[in-house]
């Protein structure tokens, strides 16, 4: 009987190598010729390390790491969620996507959350409402199965012993906490999870157990994903949403399946490009900001006022096209062939002014609609240049808040990535359009962005990607052109400041003035400046071409880099 976490023509890679011992520091920044992950944890990129040391492959570390994320960074990632993910296999060189997004449920409409023509944007990010049909269990079964070639239970046993062992608290999970506390406190079977006996929080340094999460990592690594639609999992997950007011049936997760898609594919500089389609805007929206900005000399404006104006008005042209086409393709028509087209790009190319910037409607390529941090990425090349991106999310931080004791899950609240009203912003603050309203079964548009970039030689270049809401798509393109056209280092390339627009706001954000605060006002641009919203996890060809490659994770979110047979580690530059 066809299971439906699986994927049809499975095919188990053979490759098994062995590599000297991990590299165990706390770096920003590690280069290896033994292979390199770089997550935004340092604990799950050592345990992803380990994995390819004892021989397995980019996607056996790719399963052990996001098991292991889910465990330590709870508040961004995990079973009760999902994600997508991009893998080249070196012995073939094709790419393919694995879309284990969450989905509505069947009971889901399209003016679920709209109450006397207002949207009751609380139902859409917390609470039973706001969960969607988890896909975290069954996607990395079949990453493993499809391309992996340790045993299962090798690769969820790290995170297990984590869950049941307990692991050393750290200061972001602190952090993160102490923003949550008011809404946490009021779930308190939630909130206990992460609190001492007297009622206070866990703080940096304890050992925290999550006992029962590890009873759930022992099934998953026993059972496979089976109990997660079928079993008791299942029958827990339905009645813990439903008890927080949402809409689960039992069938909505027996009927859950993962989907095999094609990448959307470009070229930048003589690079290919390979990046996730929808139900994914990134990487749509990505490659047609670089097809536009293909025809200048980026190299030479540099992070130079014009340089960055260019930038800008690139991606607005982009997210505007990403508010009024994207959506689920196995339910709407989206034009993707013509949006990620050189000859398109020219097109909006030629509307852009240098030195001044345009009205929100002459942006993109449909008429604007009338008016009315939780994820997390992982990055890893091989010693055998097999290349694995994925992004693992449960939406906002700890999700919708709905717990699942006896299980340790905490539900995802991807629901809130829907447009429950056209034309007016989600919780990110992006517009939307009919394309992406909610529809049993259907997918919410992301914006999660995990991209593979090839050398002319078909050589990897590099695996990145980046958590952050619509800032994914900035993040994860700003690494890229550091990386490209700019010539910044591996640890340059990520700590460079960023910039973010998403066409509407329309508002450019600035993570630092960068100097050039008042020549941008010039060009019209409405400028605040923020923290950045983004992390980027990358792993790039080193300079040397020595066949060594340099894995840095973004200081932002206190992560660290690890590999097999290091060649050189250093702290953030």
């Amino acid at each position: 009987m066809r299971r439906p976490w699986l994927v049809t023509s499975l095919i188990v890679a053979s490759m098994v190598c062995a590599t000297p011992a991990v590299a165990q520091s706390d770096a920003q920044t590690v280069t290896s010729a033994g292979g390199v992950v770089a997550a935004d944890q340092p604990t799950a990129s050592r345990i992803g390390a380990r994995v390819l040391a004892d021989g397995g492959n980019a996607a056996d570390a790719g399963v052990a790491t996001l098991l292991a994320l889910g465990v330590v960074n709870p508040f961004s990632s995990g079973l009760g969620g999902g994600g997508f993910c991009l893998y080249r296999p070196a012995s073939t060189g094709e790419v393919t996507v694995l879309d284990f997004r969450e989905t509505a449920p069947s009971a889901a409409t399209a003016d679920m959350y709209v109450v006397d023509g207002e949207v009751k944007e609380e139902w859409m990010v917390r609470g039973g409402k706001a969960v969607g049909v988890p896909g975290e269990a069954g996607g990395l079964w079949a990453l493993s199965y499809k391309f992996g070639n340790q045993p299962w239970e090798t690769l969820v046993d790290p995170a297990h012993e984590l869950a049941s062992d307990g692991y050393t608290v750290h200061q972001l999970l602190v952090d993160r906490l102490k923003k949550g506390a008011k809404k946490l406190k009021k779930r308190p079977k939630l909130a206990a999870a992460f609190q001492e006996a007297d009622g206070s929080w866990v703080d940096t340094g304890d050992t925290l157990q999550r006992p029962g999460l590890a009873r759930t990592l022992k099934r998953l690594r026993d059972d496979g994903p089976a109990p997660f639609y079928e079993g008791q999992i299942a029958d827990a997950i339905v009645a813990a949403v439903n008890e927080a007011g949402g809409i689960f049936s039992r069938d909505d997760l027996a009927s859950y399946s993962i989907e095999v898609r094609e990448p959307v594919q470009g070229t930048y500089r003589g690079k290919t490009v390979f990046s996730m389609p929808p139900s994914s805007s990134g990487g749509t929206a990505i490659i047609e900001t670089l097809n536009i900005l293909e025809g200048y000399d980026m190299s030479r404006f540099g992070r130079s006022p014009l340089g960055v104006h260019l930038t800008v008005e690139a991606l607005k042209h982009s997210f505007a096209d990403r508010a009024g086409w994207l959506g689920d393709t196995d339910f709407v028509d989206v034009p993707l062939q013509r949006l990620t087209s050189e000859r398109y790009a020219a097109e909006l190319r030629s509307k852009i002014k240098r030195d001044t910037v345009l009205p929100p409607k002459a942006y993109g390529s449909k008429a604007p609609l009338p008016d009315d941090h939780g994820t997390t990425h992982v990055s890893i090349i091989d010693r055998h240049e097999n290349m694995l991106s994925c992004t693992s999310t449960i939406n906002l931080s700890f999700g919708s808040m709905v717990f699942v004791p006896k299980w340790g899950l905490i539900m995802n609240d991807e629901m809130g990535d829907f447009t429950a009203q056209p034309g007016v912003p989600n919780n990110y603050g992006l517009v939307g359009t009919e394309q992406n309203v909610v529809a049993p079964g259907k997918r919410p548009l992301s914006s999660m962005s995990p991209t593979l970039v090839l050398n002319e030689d078909e050589s990897p270049f590099m695996a990145v990607g980046a958590s952050g809401g619509p800032a994914i798509i900035t993040g994860t393109l700003m690494a890229m052109l550091n990386t490209i056209d700019f010539d910044h280092s591996p640890s340059r390339a990520i700590e460079a400041p960023r910039i973010h627009h998403q066409w509407l706001p329309y508002t450019l954000f600035l993570e630092d003035s960068m100097g050039m605060r008042d020549a941008l006002e010039e060009k019209g641009h409405d400028i605040e400046v923020r923290p950045a919203w983004s992390n980027v996890q990358m792993v790039v060809e080193s300079k040397q071409s020595d066949g060594t490659f340099t894995g840095v994770s973004d200081p932002r979110k206190m992560g660290a880099p690890a590999a097999a047979d290091a060649v050189s580690q250093e702290a953030s530059q």
